[in-house]
């Protein structure tokens, strides 16, 4: 376990990093001008969001590795709560921010990858990356209109090459959870009426909540055991 100065320092970056986020995505200029009408969505979470994010990221990736890992991992969980809030308030996942991500994402992960020695990760990581990338474009094809989209493709081949670079177990564990929660919370949305059965569903949070569960799994068997 991290010193407490270590967590208390992680927690204050997360605080910094929250409210930034926050006080950017208020402004909605993520929004189309068919958009504009929209009902503002409630941006309270974002920062508690970004401080557990922060620190759970930190907790489970920092012991044993060169600082940079946890970092990279923690930069790029604040790019993936930014999208969620997009994602939750117009249903879309801009590629303004998802494109430049594989680019800079493919960089810091080699980065990783020299400072561990471990290139093997970076191959595990371009391999995944692709893999889930396709695995969500051939489920455009197979699950009802709308369901998925081809943002949630793109943010598939982000999320496959940061859970591949850890280990190959990583993104399949995220896909079950992912499912799981994605049919959770279209359950309760059909059951409190606030969907319907031919409503778009915001699936990129569900994504990403599951790369979450994949990534603090070793907490969880902790717990339980």
């Amino acid at each position: 376990m991290p010193e407490m100065s270590v967590l208390l320092g992680t927690a204050f970056a997360g605080l910094v990093a929250g409210a930034v986020l926050q006080s950017q995505l208020v402004h909605l200029r993520h929004r189309l001008e068919d958009e504009r009408r929209l009902p503002k969505p409630s941006a309270g979470w974002v920062i508690p969001a970004t401080v557990v994010l922060t620190v759970l990221l930190w907790v489970v990736l920092a012991p044993g590795r060169p600082p940079l890992v946890p970092a990279t991992y923690v930069v790029a969980g604040w790019v993936m709560v930014a999208l969620a809030f997009i994602d939750l308030d117009v249903h879309r996942l801009p590629d303004r921010i998802q494109l430049p991500s594989y680019p800079i994402l493919a960089v810091l992960l080699a980065l990783c990858s020299y400072v561990t020695g471990d290139w093997g990760a970076l191959l595990r990581a371009g391999v995944c990356g692709a893999g889930l990338w396709l695995f969500y474009f051939l489920l455009i094809f197979v699950l009802p209109p709308g369901s998925i989209g081809f943002g949630d493709v793109k943010l598939a081949g982000l999320l496959g090459m940061l859970l591949g670079w850890l280990t190959w177990a990583h993104p399949v564990i995220a896909t079950l959870a992912t499912f799981l929660v994605g049919g959770l919370v279209a359950v309760v949305l059909l059951v409190t009426r606030r969907k319907g059965r031919k409503d778009e569903f915001a699936y990129g949070p569900s994504m990403l909540l599951g790369a979450v569960v994949a990534i603090a799994a070793p907490i969880f068997v902790r717990v339980l055991q």
